[in-house]
């Protein structure tokens, strides 16, 4: 992350100013002691002007798995699947379950979760991959 601050021109400073965080906050992310929330990462992207994917937020997912597109679109617009679920309407215990793969996801459900996050509803088509599709959207 601190190649990425330099090359975009910010300091330490004007970086956490923008993004609200503490200076010790940036300073760790920089030096590999903590890493943002989840959410934060579509912030950091736009402040930096460096794409999400760029910064490795889906390094952990597992695309081949549903609950995992869920979560990954939902992280790309940065929303806690706390604001998510009252944004639009889904139980957060329902997006929970999605996400940690303990329950299914309706065709109706992943209709909705792609109107509300305005992705394409191919993202969640398993044969396809979600970065195509978001690219072609």
């Amino acid at each position: 992350m601190l190649e990425w601050r330099e090359s975009a021109g910010l300091s330490r400073k004007d970086f956490a100013r923008k993004l609200n965080v503490s200076l010790t906050a940036v300073k760790n992310w920089e030096t590999g002691h903590s890493t943002p929330k989840l959410t934060k990462y579509s912030e950091i992207s736009k402040v930096l002007s460096i794409g999400v994917r760029d910064m490795g937020l889906d390094s952990s997912l597992d695309f081949e798995r549903i609950g995992d597109r869920i979560k990954y679109a939902r992280l790309l617009r940065g929303m806690s699947i706390e604001a998510f679920s009252y944004k639009f309407g889904f139980a957060i215990q329902t997006v929970k379950s999605w996400e940690s793969h303990h329950a299914e996801v309706s065709e109706d459900s992943l209709n909705r979760i792609a109107r509300a996050l305005r992705i394409p509803e191919t993202f969640f088509d398993m044969n396809k991959d979600p970065h195509e599709e978001l690219a072609t959207a």
